[in-house]
């Protein structure tokens, strides 16, 4: 096997418990974000851009979907783009799913090993921002650190999840906590270790090996106790957790305002995905309106879109708006539905005269739990029958007033079903 100076694994078997039902059938590294791609593209393109062919992709057995995306999207050498190569490395099926980070990367050591690498990058697969990481090991290296810990300011953090990070003036790290105002420094999550360091407390007598413990938590302390050197690297571009309806809906929202952010027009840095190689979207008759928006793939826009995010094949019908809000996609938008300030998963039905994300209407649905600041959430594969008024924050996890439910198809104008590819046709009955 060839050798590697430093190899990056990717752990991606986050629940996402925060994001409600969309993780129910989708780990959060698979959820679709900004139209055509999904959230774990940015760890994946970040390796990719940063030089580093060798990717393992930790994830649970249960997560076929983000194993089949990642292995038919992202396997690049087929397609003569190089020898960037994902490995998926899901637990067998006779095994349990991995316990934490700790359990996942010790369960794996035959694989690093296997490529005799120098150091390793352990990244998180959920989260959102563009880096080149390649910087961060140049930085490592120059330290002549033991483990080097990503760090963003915490007032651009927008989560305290992994705790603080706290330095001195040269960015030693003397210290860890969970209060990220104290030092102003959050950890990303993200790190590079010197294989022979780490590997020493994983396989250690009495020490982690398989076990719940968290690289971030337990190892990190644990290695600065005995005197290890450790080293933060400031971050200063943009970088998102999204550990909730409402961050996964600004994040989308965001990249509206400030695309450059995440994609960019530098050969090498913009995010790839096939799935998005191709942009385009359909007006179905003269009543379709889009503005600010981004959509992938394609579209029946008979009503209005404004500021909002479109996954592939949407159906929008004619009276209907759809405003400030993340579709993703095979998504039908009924006839004078209004959809404000929502995050809608895949193969959802709205149908005619719903109005979702209302100052008024039926409060049953209202949830501080999962929907907070008037962002409200339709989970994958719901259907919502006509004249369904839902307040803002609702969460709508299963089937409205549809008991005895048929879908009937939906009567497109003989001259839309010529210039609509039969997919979408699909979509809409």
């Amino acid at each position: 096997m060839k050798k590697e100076e430093c190899i990056a694994m990717v752990f991606a078997g986050g629940k996402g418990a925060g994001l409600g039902a969309l993780t129910n059938c989708l780990a959060k590294p698979a959820l679709f974000f900004g139209g055509g791609h999904r959230i774990i593209d940015f760890a994946l393109n970040n390796c990719r851009r940063s030089g580093w062919d060798i990717v393992g992709v930790l994830t649970r057995y249960s997560s076929r979907g983000l194993a089949s995306y990642v292995e038919d999207k992202w396997d690049l050498s087929r397609r003569g783009e190089g020898a960037f190569m994902p490995f998926m490395l899901c637990p067998k099926k006779s095994e349990e799913d991995y316990l934490g980070t700790v359990d996942a990367v010790y369960r794996n050591i035959e694989f690093i090993e296997s490529f005799s690498p120098k150091y390793v990058c352990v990244l998180p697969g959920d989260h959102i921002c563009k880096m080149d990481y390649a910087k961060m090991l140049d930085a490592h290296k120059r330290n002549e650190a033991d483990v080097t810990v990503a760090a963003v300011p915490a007032l651009f953090s927008g989560t305290c999840r992994y705790g603080n990070v706290k330095t001195d003036e040269k960015g030693t790290i003397f210290g860890f906590g969970e209060d990220p105002m104290e030092n102003g420094l959050v950890s990303m999550g993200a790190y590079i270790f010197n294989w022979d360091a780490l590997r020493k407390y994983l396989t250690a007598e009495g020490g982690c090996g398989k076990s719940p413990k968290d690289l971030g938590k337990d190892i990190l302390p644990a290695m600065l106790y005995d005197g290890n050197i450790l080293y933060a690297y400031w971050f200063d571009g943009c970088w998102r957790d999204v550990e909730t309806v409402e961050a996964l809906w600004k994040s989308n929202m965001d990249l509206l305002h400030d695309p450059s952010e995440f994609v960019v027009e530098e050969k090498g840095g913009q995010i790839f995905t096939s799935f998005c190689s191709q942009l385009s979207y359909f007006f179905a008759g003269k009543t379709g309106t889009i503005d600010r928006s981004i959509l992938s793939g394609l579209h029946v826009i008979l009503g209005k879109v404004e500021h909002s995010v479109l996954s592939d094949s949407i159906v929008v019908e004619s009276g209907a708006e759809v405003v400030d809000s993340v579709l993703m996609p095979n998504v039908y938008v009924g006839q004078n539905a209004k959809i404000y300030k929502t995050v809608v998963g895949p193969n959802a039905k709205i149908m005619n005269d719903v109005e979702i994300g209302m100052e008024n209407g039926i409060a049953d649905f209202v949830s501080d739990r999962f929907c907070t600041n008037g962002v409200s959430l339709v989970a994958p594969g719901v259907y919502i029958a006509e004249c369904t008024k839902l307040r803002k924050n609702s969460y709508i996890e299963k089937n409205l007033f549809a008991d005895d439910f048929k879908f009937h198809a939906t009567h497109l104008d003989h001259s839309h079903r010529k210039t609509v590819p039969s997919i979408l046709l699909k979509t809409a009955i």
